[in-house]
């Protein structure tokens, strides 16, 4: 029972998740219904032009467009005929609006299928303003143009160099280097004694050293021991 129930649960989940998921994915290319102009909430006036997407592929079969008043807004009126054919980012139709009083009035798309079935847009609402003045566009500020500012041209002043005339030195002769004196054979010659005193603090600092490196590979080898 237990087992019956647990698959009756997973299976309203799964079907619950499937419809969920159908129902955010985008429609297909060839299914496509949309009013893109006019834009919600535009005041239009005259006769307008409405823009937009109604297509259905091979289940399409006529789409209208329609208005209904903000006074009534349950009671839509078709505007112009039913329409066969498709259409894709074009004019759906036109609507007159001066015979109508101003206000804010709702514009839908429906596209019947083959079935007789329907789908249908959003209300878009817009506001007929015939009566009332067109806005005056506001005139666009041309930029203040930027002066240019012209450097003048550097002129190159030639300055003739005097003429150097330059005299040869006169070559001084070198003096003559004596020779040294030959040491002879059985005299006494000054001998360079080393610096002890240098020699000892050498073998100090190399003890030093050695004692240094000797003490820290003992102190390897012990922590080695230990752990």
């Amino acid at each position: 029972m237990r087992k019956a129930l647990s698959t009756v649960l997973l299976l309203s989940l799964l079907l619950v998740v499937s419809s969920r998921i159908s129902a955010a994915a985008p429609l297909p290319q060839e299914q496509r219904y949309e009013i893109t102009s006019p834009r919600p909430n535009e005041q239009v006036r005259g006769s307008v032009e409405i823009m937009g997407t109604a297509r259905l592929g091979p289940q399409f079969q006529f789409y209208k467009v329609e208005y209904a008043s903000a006074a009534q807004p349950g009671v839509w009126t078709p505007i112009g005929d039913l329409h066969w054919e498709e259409r894709t980012d074009a004019r759906l139709e036109t609507w007159h609006t001066t015979a109508l009083p101003d206000g804010t009035y709702y514009l839908r798309l429906t596209v019947v299928k083959q079935d007789g079935n329907f789908v249908e847009t959003d209300p878009v609402t817009v506001r007929i303003a015939n009566t009332q003045p067109a806005p005056t566009p506001t005139p666009e500020e041309s930029p203040t143009p930027t002066p240019t500012i012209v450097l003048p041209t550097p002129t190159t002043a030639i300055v003739e160099q005097p003429t150097v005339i330059r005299s040869r030195p006169t070559a001084t002769p070198e003096p003559e280097v004596e020779a040294s004196p030959a040491v002879a054979p059985g005299a006494s010659a000054n001998v360079s004694i080393p610096d002890v005193g240098a020699f000892v603090r050498q073998f100090v600092f190399g003890a030093f050293v050695a004692t240094v490196i000797f003490l820290f590979v003992g102190v390897v080898f012990l922590l080695r021991r230990f752990i």
